[in-house]
């Protein structure tokens, strides 16, 4: 497994892109271990289907307030902070859980999901409830008071990259479960995806989505005699 991924201690635009890469653009098409830090996200909760009004809006709230903070700040719109640096915006990542037995995408009475953009370490929450307030003002009828600042600390997970249409995830995520069990793991967060392509301009054969579940070890629970 992988050391531990710098956050906390990162202070350059490059740091910063060597860490998305090694996050995003560098995962491969085998299951790999990786220990990820706490990392600070702009998030958006919600329980419609992937293809609703409410994830799809939550998506143009994200952005719109995830770029507001980067232009902001680039261009002293906003009071940069002590360790600022310039960044690039990172993918669009969801949690997906269910309130049932079984995980069903489509079924609002049970889905639920968390969909968030990570933020370098330096923004604080004064600073994100002033881009919200920017970004409210410009476009009031987007639900920019369902966003958030928060936290995500998965540590230890495992992921694979998935080549193709989101519909056809099974045989990828197969081969996570695979992994964890014969490694004597078992799942410890929720269903996780990154997406790294643009389902608007991307042909879903070549669609790139990350797949990955923090983990721990399994306890193995022996019979007394």
């Amino acid at each position: 497994m992988k050391k531990r991924l710098p956050y906390d201690a990162i202070q350059s635009t490059g740091a910063y892109d060597e860490l998305l890469k090694t996050l995003y653009m560098k995962v491969k098409r085998r299951v790999e271990e990786i220990d990820l830090p706490p990392v600070k996200v702009i998030a958006v909760h919600g329980n419609e289907p992937p293809a609703s009004p409410q994830y799809k809006d939550a998506i143009t709230v994200l952005y719109g307030i995830g770029y507001g903070l980067k232009m902001g700040l680039k261009f002293d719109k906003l009071q940069r902070p002590k360790k600022y640096f310039d960044y690039r915006v990172g993918a669009l990542e969801s949690f997906w859980w269910s309130t049932g037995k079984t995980l069903d995408m489509k079924n609002p009475k049970t889905l639920r999901w968390q969909a968030y953009l990570m933020t370098p370490h330096f923004i604080p929450n004064a600073l994100f409830e002033e881009a919200r307030t920017h970004a409210m003002a410009k476009h009031p009828q987007l639900p920019y008071d369902a966003a958030s600042l928060d936290v995500v600390d998965e540590g230890r997970a495992v992921q694979i990259l998935h080549l193709g249409p989101y519909d056809q995830e099974a045989p990828t995520i197969e081969q996570l479960h695979r992994y964890i069990d014969e490694h004597g793991l078992r799942i410890s967060g929720r269903h996780h995806e990154i997406y790294l392509s643009d389902p608007r301009r991307t042909k879903p054969e070549k669609l790139k989505t990350v797949i990955r579940y923090a983990v721990e070890e399994r306890v193995i629970e022996r019979l007394s005699a």
